[in-house]
């Protein structure tokens, strides 16, 4: 490379989404409080931070996050058997830090 070239810098369009550095220890502080091992939570952690980061695109942050969490808590039950009351607790948690996301967007 001669000394005017520069090098070229890669750049994407579309940015990936992420949630802000400080839910995912968040929610693993919520995760762990469940009767399940943390690698039996992986996939279902995964997925809501996903849906997570993927909110805010069609302004109703609060309609989006309520799906995420409503879908995460029925893939729980669904699969993993938690209970009734380990949900609303769940449920309860998740409201609290998804209403602390939507307060910093």
């Amino acid at each position: 490379m001669s000394d005017t070239e520069k090098p070229v810098t890669p750049t994407t369009t579309e940015e990936t989404p992420s949630v802000p550095g400080w839910v995912e220890p968040a929610l693993d502080a919520i995760l762990a409080t469940l009767p399940f091992a943390a690698n039996r939570l992986a996939p279902f952690r995964a997925s809501y931070l996903d849906c997570l980061a993927g909110c805010g695109r069609t302004g109703d942050l609060d309609m989006e996050h309520d799906s995420c969490r409503k879908g995460f808590l029925r893939a729980l039950t669904d699969t993993l058997g938690l209970t009734p009351d380990a949900t609303r607790t769940l449920e309860q948690q998740l409201e609290k830090l998804e209403l602390d996301i939507s307060a910093q967007v």
